[in-house]
This record gives structure tokens, C-alpha cells and sequence, in this order.
């Protein structure tokens, strides 16, 4: 988001933040040896924030963005200068570095946010893609399992919901590897899976693109009318993974499942750009034009949380619901069998027709529901658009 110039998330998203318990939350983490992997980014920054101030043992930060630990360190050292905590340069991709790392830390508990997030550039590079959210996703588990972690959790996206685009196929793989390794009685290390939609403010997101152009008197891009996003804010995405963490710990019942938020209705893009425009006190279509320009490769109109053939379920938690479905494990071992071996050779061609042919693996079409119904006990659809 520009420097000069903040967005209230309650304004823009035309919804009040839920109310959350961070510290309250965290307190489960006190003592823990923790790792974050894509510690830099803008939710492991974050969760990395909020770790901190709960009193771990020892933060590990794994990202191989230098220059964003560099800054990350900097935060930290001002929130808890004493706490006992490590820098890491590492790719998730490099097993070798993630076990040398396990071996000199022995985290208790792993957040893997690594994952290359953005459709188009995924779009572009699937063979980077697959490395990093599919096998760089194998690798940290192998390790954890390896050293015996207590608790792994996957960030995961909506975008992994019925994929339309490189970026969400590697998502749903690695999803569906962790719920089937969850499942695995054998481990010791639970895999517990988080899945939400767009975090206002990300780096690379919409609301820093308009930001840019409304602080340049820019027109504001939006590529279709009635594209619509879910959205969630910084603290509400911490608070959901703090809070996954706890029930499925709490939960062997939740076993293979995974978590998702209440986050509201899904936000139409255009109305999120005319109240960008309006809070800086300007006119939308007057002062700065609002450009409709083309929905871009593997883009959808509207995101979906739950897939085909996914059921919900209430959990304690007002916000938190869980969900489960089927899983086609023959399925996940061959594509990541395959994607292994064309990511080593760099066959971007075969990297594309496996992808490809795990999305369409699953033709039906998903239906767009509301996270939660508090005091259900199943999340009902609202209605049957398509996405």
C-alpha cells in the first residue's frame, strides 16, 4: 500500500472487523520453538508479529527474500528485543536447507505461508509455481515429519477451490497432501490446513494497485464489472490460523479436514475501487476514471469456499468452520511424482498438462456458500451461481 496514504479496512470492505484474540490466542505458543517459512511476506510478517509477542521460546523466520528478514529482524528486535530468534535465508524448494535448519532448531511448530501467490505470474511460470506451493510444500513436510514437529499449518487460498488457473492447482495439491499426510496415524505431525480468501493490503493485491493509481490520479483498473472477492484483514487472517492451530490440536476428530473464516459476502471489486476513490475525498468517474479492462488468464468472476463434494461443519468458534471432503490420493502421487520430475528438467509444457489435468480431474461446478452459520451445524448454500 502507497506510504503516504492508509485505507480503513472497515470503510473500504463496507463491513466491521470481527473482533479477535490475539494475545489470548497466542498464549498457546509461549515457550514453543516456532518456524515460519515465507516469513517476509505480508502475512508471515504478521503471524511472525504476533508470535513474537507471545513468548516463544524461539522464532525461526525462513524466506529467501533478504532484504524483507532484513526488515522483519528490525520489527521484531523492536517488539521483543530479547526474545531468542533466527534469521534464515532458505528457499522451501532447497531440502537440504530446510533440514540442516530443523536440525539446529527442532521447531515444535511450522507456519508454511511460502507460496508463490499471484495467478498471472503462476500463469507465466507454472514449473516456479509447482516447485515452490507443490514439492517446496512435500519438502517442509517430509522435514517436520522427519524431526517430529508437533503441528504443521498450510496457508492455503479460495483459489484452490475448484482451480481455474496454474496457482490454484498447485494450491489444491498441496492441500490435499496435507489433509491425506493429517490422515496418516502414523506420524506424530499434524497437518493442519487454513484456507481464506484475499488479505487487505497484501503486497502485490488489488488495494495497493489502486492506491498507487488513485495517489497518482491514475484511472483505477478493474478487469471485470462483477468480479468479486472474499476479503479479510491482517488481524482476522492471524487470528484464523492462531485459531486452527488450537482446535485441531483440541480435535483429533478434525483429522484430514481443514479450516476456513467467515469473512462476509464476497467484496465486488469496482465498489471496493469507487470507495478507495470516495475516502480520499474524490470523485469516482469525475475526478478518476474507473477503466474496465479484461479478466485475465485463469481469472474467475467470483471465488467459492467450499469445493465440490466438501461439506461444512460448525466448530467452537463463531468465525471458524471446518470442512471435509474426499480425497483421490492415487491422484496426488502421480501428479507429484510428475511434477517432480518435469520441475528438475524445467518442462514447463508437461508441468502445464499435469496442472491442467488435475483441474479438470473434478468437473463439477462448486457452489458459493457463506463460511459459517453460527449455532448450526452445517454451513448452508446461499445460492447456485456458477464461479
Amino acid at each position: 500500500m502507497s506510504s503516504r496514504t492508509t485505507y480503513d479496512p472497515e470503510e473500504i470492505l463496507g463491513r466491521k472487523e470481527q473482533e479477535v484474540e490475539l494475545v489470548s490466542l497466542g498464549a498457546q505458543l509461549a515457550g514453543m520453538r516456532v518456524l515460519i517459512t515465507g516469513a517476509a511476506g505480508t502475512i508471515g510478517s504478521a503471524l511472525s508479529r504476533a508470535v513474537a509477542a507471545s513468548a516463544p521460546a524461539s522464532l525461526i523466520a525462513y524466506d529467501h527474500d533478504e532484504y524483507g528478514l532484513y526488515a522483519l529482524r528490525g520489527a521484531l528486535d523492536e517488539l521483543q528485543p530479547n526474545m531468542q530468534r533466527r534469521m534464515v535465508i532458505g528457499d522451501v524448494r532447497d531440502k537440504a536447507r530446510l533440514r540442516q535448519i530443523f536440525e539446529e532448531e527442532n521447531p515444535e511448530i511450522v507456519f508454511h505461508v511460502a507460496a508463490l501467490k499471484h495467478v498471472g505470474m503462476v500463469e507465466d511460470n507454472p514449473a516456479e509455481g509447482a516447485s515452490t506451493n507443490v514439492l517446496g510444500t512435500r519438502n517442509t513436510s517430509d522435514v517436520a515429519r522427519e524431526f517430529g514437529a508437533k503441528a504443521l499449518v498450510l496457508i492455503s487460498t479460495d483459489k484452490a477451490v475448484r482451480p481455474h488457473n496454474m496457482m490454484g492447482a498447485t494450491k489444491k495439491i498441496a492441500e490435499e497432501l496435507c489433509r491425506a499426510r493429517d490422515m496418516d496415524g502414523k506420524s506424530v505431525t499434524r497437518h493442519i490446513i487454513v484456507r481464506f480468501g484475499n488479505v487487505f493490503g497484501s503486497s502485490g493485491s488489488v488495494v495497493p494497485l489502486f492506491a498507487h493509481q488513485i495517489e497518482r490520479l491514475l484511472p483505477v483498473t478493474v478487469t471485470h464489472p462483477d468480479v468479486e472477492r472474499y476479503f479479510m484483514t491482517e488481524r482476522e487472517a492471524v487470528s484464523l490460523v492462531l485459531e486452527a492451530l488450537q482446535i485441531g490440536l483440541e480435535d483429533e476428530g478434525s483429522r484430514g479436514s481443514l479450516f476456513f473464516h467467515d469473512m462476509g459476502p464476497g467484496v465486488r471489486i469496482a465498489d471496493l475501487a469507487r470507495r478507495m476513490i470516495t475516502s480520499q475525498g474524490l470523485r469516482p468517474n469525475v475526478d478518476i476514471p474507473i477503466v474496465i479492462t479484461k479478466l485475465r488468464a485463469g481469472e474467475k468472476i467470483s471465488e467459492a469456499l467450499l469445493a465440490p463434494g466438501e461439506s461444512a461443519e460448525a466448530t467452537r468458534s463463531q468465525q471458524v468452520a471446518l470442512a471435509r471432503g474426499k480425497i483421490d490420493r492415487n491422484l496426488v502421487t502421480l501428479t507429484l511424482n510428475g511434477l517432480d520430475a518435469a520441475c528438475r528438467l524445467s518442462d514447463e509444457a508437461a508441468v502445464r498438462r499435469m496442472l491442467n489435468n488435475y483441474i479438470h480431474a473434478d468437473a463439477e461446478i462448486p457452489t458459493r456458500i457463506r463460511a459459517h452459520v453460527p449455532e448450526k451445524k452445517t454451513a448452508k448454500a446461499q445460492d447456485g451461481r456458477k464461479t
